[in-house]
């Protein structure tokens, strides 16, 4: 009877070693749903950007965040940050240990950013169509969602420019934005243009020109964007 007892009790450890190793995440109370290993894909912490100025990253210190991974599991109070060059989340588990969340590994992440005057929370989202060089793995900002989703790609890439008086070489992060909207998950890069928005928004033409009428949009800022969005969204 003891021999049957500890089969069993020997089947389910090695089932939830090899499904903790199939996931290759795990979790501890300690800090409620924070990710426990050093790294979710295998990969250490390297940094490759010692040598470039400036930051890869949405913002350069750790940040307490959340994460949905593309299988849906959550965690929160992550101390983590958004890779902008690859696309990737740099986390510190609770052991203390810095790692990678691998590319395609997570659906969407909440950055929580706390100053003096306020506290802003900003949500990235992979898993939208292809578009302008980019994929499925790219992060976009969310700014509305609803039946139209106002999206901000923030892409950061390396240039290296030539001293040509030293001929000294350096490098530095360069940052490209654009805006798009997202309905049914396709993406199209946003022109900043009445007739644009008015195509889109066919279905609800009067109100939409009545708002943009009432509220002067000029279609030249995010902000103002954002506003006919989320107006349009709550119709």
């Amino acid at each position: 009877m003891k021999k049957c007892i500890l089969a069993v009790v020997v089947f389910f450890i090695s089932t939830g070693i090899i499904h903790a190793q199939a996931n290759s995440v795990s979790t501890t109370g300690k800090w409620g749903s924070q990710i426990f290993i050093s790294d979710v894909n295998g990969r250490a912490f390297e940094n490759k950007y010692a040598d470039v100025s400036g930051s890869a990253y949405l913002f350069p210190d750790f940040k307490f965040a959340s994460i949905i991974l593309s299988d849906g599991r959550k965690y929160s109070n992550v101390k983590a940050r958004l890779n902008l060059v690859e696309h990737e989340v740099n986390f510190i588990a609770s052991n203390g240990e810095e790692g990678y969340i691998g590319k395609g590994m997570v659906n969407a992440i909440t950055v929580i950013d706390t100053n003096k005057q306020d506290i802003k929370e900003y949500t990235f989202q992979t898993g939208f169509s292809a578009i302008d060089n980019q994929t499925i793995i790219h992060f976009y900002q969310v700014l509305s969602k609803g039946k139209i989703g106002l999206l901000k790609s923030v892409n950061k890439n390396i240039e290296e420019h030539l001293n040509e008086l030293s001929g000294e070489r350096s490098k530095e992060f360069a940052v490209r934005e654009n805006l798009y909207i997202s309905v049914d998950g396709v993406l199209k890069r946003v022109k900043k243009e009445p007739a644009f928005f008015l195509l889109a928004m066919s279905d609800q033409k009067e109100a939409i020109n009545q708002f943009i009428s009432n509220n002067k949009l000029n279609f030249k800022s995010e902000e103002q964007l954002k506003k006919l969005v989320d107006f349009y969204n709550t119709l």
